[in-house]
């Protein structure tokens, strides 16, 4: 329909309806509420009394430094005033900070004056740009910290000269933060940052890009209910994650660390998905309670740790012609007790698909006696579904 007919119909929404779909539009941050000011009177009314639309702070950082960065500091201050006691998700992305930029406050003392003479011409440099950011996000003496619910940071890849600036986030007290992540550094960046950890003592969900900094901090982790670290690098760390007896997820993407031989509970976890190298837990024995979901992502080679799972997800994550699939699936079926549903993600020919439904098929009464379905995919593709009659 014509612009004016489209219009008219939202006209006729009412404002409960409109504030809803406001919410879905920028819930997820990517998109931020101030264009919807300007189309018309109503709406702008709608938007600056509704809290909970201007919650969402997040702030990417790209070539557009200079332009966006100015846009940001704005953006940061009509959420803080409109948002009035609403709590404060927060998401800063400076992973797509150019090389120029990055290496900018290499090439110029700080205090000097030619960053003097470049700030009254408002060319101000990369790093000071990212204290501006920093304070408006955090107020004056954090005043805006006990507001924060969620904090995303993704930080730049390359030279971290600029990253400094941020470690002064946490000089303020969090004490409504519940979920916290990190991502963009290399393991050897991250020294600096577990002096952070400290203010973080009522964080739940807790995303790390290596179990180096999780380590290396005081961060009370007794509380967590979710743990991501994207590589596990210490098998010690075990020690520490025994300890977490409120956990219900835990993600471990890469595993890369031999783990001594040893038992550990882990009295509340629901969800459990191991990647890499999942032969180094070949010593550990995991104590869980039944799991929602299990995934692993591994070779068929690999050995996995035993505990029933309703879900279980099996994900190829590369190819190796030597190994047997069809072993494989044989022994998670026998291993894991309590499958009702098992997925399978091939990476390999689509001939193991006929191998899939004779295991199904054949398998004694006492093996997965509780499958009812197996789903086989290839990435995002679903090639075949097989339903399971009850023996």
């Amino acid at each position: 329909p014509p612009a004016s007919n489209r219009r008219s119909l939202v006209s006729k929404l009412p404002n409960e309806i409109v504030t809803e779909i406001l919410k879905y539009l920028v819930e997820d941050g990517s998109h931020h509420i101030g264009p919807v000011l300007f189309v018309d009177k109503r709406f702008y009314t709608l938007v600056v009394s509704t809290p909970s639309l201007w919650c969402n702070i997040h702030i990417q950082i790209n070539e557009m430094f200079e332009e966006s960065n100015k846009l940001s500091v704005q953006y940061i201050n009509s959420c803080l005033k409109y948002s009035q006691t609403t709590s404060l998700n927060i998401a800063l992305d400076m992973h797509h900070i150019p090389v120029d930029v990055s290496i900018y406050q290499q090439n110029r003392g700080e205090g000097s004056q030619q960053d003097s003479d470049e700030d009254s011409n408002f060319h101000i440099s990369p790093r000071r740009k990212v204290e501006n950011l920093v304070e408006a996000i955090t107020g004056i003496a954090g005043i805006h910290m006990c507001r924060w619910k969620s904090f995303k940071y993704l930080a730049p890849d390359r030279e971290l000269q600029i990253s400094e600036a941020l470690w002064n986030l946490f000089r303020y007290p969090t004490p409504a933060l519940e979920t916290f992540e990190l991502g963009g550094y290399a393991s050897d960046d991250t020294d600096e940052f577990g002096v952070a950890f400290p203010a973080l003592g009522g964080v739940r969900q807790l995303v790390l890009p290596g179990g180096d900094i999780f380590m290396k901090s005081s961060f009370s982790y007794h509380l967590l209910t979710t743990l991501t670290i994207e590589e596990f690098m210490d098998g010690t760390l075990l020690d520490i994650l025994a300890g977490c007896t409120q956990l219900r997820e835990l993600i471990l993407p890469f595993i890369n660390s031999a783990c001594p031989s040893r038992d550990i509970s882990f009295p509340s976890l629901r969800i459990l998905s191991l990647g890499g190298y999942i032969d180094s837990l070949s010593n550990i024995t995991l104590h869980t309670p039944p799991l929602e979901s299990l995934t692993l992502i591994c070779p068929p080679r690999e050995s996995f740790p035993t505990m029933p799972a309703r879900s279980v997800l099996w994900r190829l994550n590369r190819l190796n012609s030597s190994c047997s699939t069809e072993e494989f699936l044989q022994r998670l079926l026998a291993e894991i007790g309590g499958i009702e549903e098992l997925t399978v993600d091939f990476t390999g020919p689509e001939n193991s698909i006929p191998a899939v439904h004779e295991i199904v098929s054949q398998r004694d009464a006492d093996t997965a006696p509780s499958l009812r379905i197996v789903r086989i995919f290839r990435g995002d593709m679903q090639l075949d579904i097989i339903r399971v009659t009850e023996k």
